[in-house]
């Protein structure tokens, strides 16, 4: 047998056009094969994206390892000389928020395995919180249980995720002079952490709502929404064992409260200082 050289590529015969056939679903109705390849080019425009903006967030972060550097030795060269202190003190406060800021969209843009762990609920959340006040035009309020940590077990990055999703949407369906969000947490029966997210928006339909958590479902214009946020958070929720739940009035805004487990912990771990969780029921939206 004699083995010869390629010279030239071999074409495939193109396939015979056929017309658009309709594949159905096994969780819905038929879908054309013109909207599966359009859903096709949305993710691959998704990718692309996540991958650009990796990109700049890995050299934003670099960028910012120096800022962080020389205003540390800045702070450290004139500690104790408050005329100083006024100016270093903010931008090191501020160039910390935005490395914080970088490391949340690569979590984003990037997801890795989930790293499980016991969490405060309300320290987590309220961490992003702060981030979300810095970027944010409208009213934010935050709120959380005085009688102690609520511990949940969970990855914090997917709790970061979660939260960011949930109060983007609620920015984007709020006026902007007028707009207010809410973030509470709280515990539910047996100690169960939770948070919810309200708005004074614009609120939704029966028809809206029944079509929520499909993917690539949104009534924003087209290029400003993806249709994967609320599904996003409703699968990360579901394999922590938790569950979603959606109340809204069209004019009257929206509540979603996220509901997580019991802690249900592995073998040999406990929660921290041998606290329990105690029941704090939400109030009802």
């Amino acid at each position: 047998m004699t083995l010869r050289p390629i010279t030239s590529p071999r074409r495939l015969p193109a396939p015979k056009s056929r017309p658009a056939a309709a594949v159905r679903t096994v969780h819905g109705p038929a879908v054309s094969a013109a909207e599966l390849e359009e859903h096709l080019r949305q993710f691959q425009r998704l990718v692309m994206q996540g991958e650009l903006a990796a990109t700049a967030v890995h050299e934003i972060s670099n960028l910012l390892t120096i800022v962080l550097f020389n205003a540390g030795l800045l702070r450290e060269r004139h500690k104790g000389v408050a005329g100083e202190l006024k100016y270093i003190e903010p931008m090191l406060h501020a160039s910390t928020l935005i490395a914080t800021l970088c490391s949340q969209l690569r979590n984003l843009s990037r997801p890795t395995a989930a790293r499980s762990q016991v969490i405060d609920l309300a320290e987590t959340a309220r961490g992003t919180f702060r981030l979300l006040e810095q970027i944010m035009t409208r009213e934010l309020t935050f709120s959380a249980p005085a009688g102690g940590p609520v511990f949940i077990y969970a990855d914090p990055a997917q709790i970061d995720q979660m939260l960011v999703n949930l109060v983007l949407n609620a920015r984007d369906a709020t006026p902007d002079e007028a707009g207010r969000i809410s973030v509470r947490v709280g515990r539910g029966p047996k100690g169960a952490g939770f948070i919810e997210v309200a708005d004074n928006g614009s609120g939704m339909t029966a028809e809206v709502k029944r079509q929520l958590f499909k993917s690539f479902f949104t009534t924003k214009p087209p290029g400003q929404g993806t249709g994967l946020g609320l599904v996003t958070v409703q699968r990360m929720l579901h394999g922590m064992g938790g569950s979603i739940r959606l109340t809204s009035r069209v004019g009257r805004g929206t509540c979603v409260h996220l509901q997580f487990p019991v802690p249900n912990l592995p073998e040999g771990e406990s929660l921290p200082g041998d606290v329990t969780n105690q029941p704090d029921h939400p109030a009802q939206p």
